[in-house]
């Protein structure tokens, strides 16, 4: 009898730890689709399109025409970091740009960088007990070195052409022009792949508060604008980032000269956390969408 009970007892110890693992198993699959899900459970279902970015998920958002105009579309291309529905500009445009003609394609940006965490390992990071230093939060965040920047941004360049590279078949049932919005960080990544030739030109480039983190690498976004042979509308806000404000003028200086059809900066007394402001912002794109489609239909 004490051995069978005994194999009784191995049996369920067993089958518990089986269920605990398997239980496990599914609750974090379950979860990560949850939050996958729930993220954008608020938009129509056919709206959200999940694409292989690399070994991860990510999602484009797509909104059709809106009215007899069938222009082309509007791909988006937010501040990293955001959503590809971000509260506020990006969200408004994303909505809008439908009444005027013009489909939208939103992509989600790459992560953004904000401390050097964003390239540590596991591995890297210090255990309780092995005596390395904590860095507190007091305290100033310790710059990268020129190696982990050139690793942070290949890696975030290689997602962004990853992504836009699954876009013309998305874009497919939308004919007609397009037009690349994009925001902050995002822009200024946009136009650093644009004068590598990593992303197709579009036929219209839409910068607001263009910059880059690294000082060198702002520095030099000017340069790189003016060199684009593409038709550019350049909006500034007040409320800018602090390095997208330090290269404005030079933007507008480097750019062709009495050339309408090839650059055009607007400056905004407004905010962009301001309605007001999207509205101006929307108007702006589709008056100078308006002029391109005229000089090159």
């Amino acid at each position: 009898m004490s051995l069978i009970r005994l194999f009784s007892f191995r049996f369920m110890l067993i089958s518990l730890a089986i269920s605990t693992v398997s239980s496990t198993i599914f609750s974090t699959a379950w979860a990560e689709d949850a939050e996958r899900v729930s993220k954008y459970d608020y938009l129509p279902s056919d709206e959200v399109i999940s694409i292989d970015v690399g070994e991860q998920k990510s999602e484009v958002l797509i909104r059709s025409w809106i009215g007899k105009k069938k222009l082309g579309a509007a791909i988006m291309f937010a501040n990293t970091g955001m959503d590809a529905d971000a509260a506020g500009l990006q969200a408004f445009l994303r909505r809008e740009l439908t009444h005027t003609g013009w489909a939208t394609i939103s992509i989600t940006p790459p992560n953004s960088v904000m401390t050097p965490n964003f390239a540590t390992t596991p591995e890297e990071v210090a255990k309780a007990g092995e005596g390395k230093a904590i860095q507190k939060s007091s305290e100033p965040t310790q710059q990268f070195t020129e190696e982990d920047w050139q690793k942070i941004r290949e890696k975030q360049e290689l997602f962004v052409v990853t992504s836009m590279d699954q876009l013309d078949a998305l874009g497919k049932p939308y004919s007609g022009k397009r037009i690349l919005i994009t925001t902050a960080q995002g822009a200024g990544l946009t136009i650093s792949l644009l004068s590598k030739n990593k992303l197709p030109k579009p036929d219209i480039l839409v910068v607001i508060n263009p910059f880059m983190r690294q000082t060198g690498e702002n520095q030099a976004l000017p340069k790189l604008l003016a060199e684009l042979d593409i038709p550019v509308l350049d909006i500034q806000s007040r409320d800018g980032h602090r390095a997208s404000l330090d290269t404005v003028k030079m933007r507008r200086e480097l750019s062709p000269h009495n050339s309408p059809y090839r650059y055009s900066q607007q400056l905004m007394s407004l905010n962009l956390n301001q309605e007001t402001a999207w509205q101006t912002c929307l108007e702006l794109i589709e008056g100078f969408a308006q002029r391109i489609n005229k000089a090159y239909p």
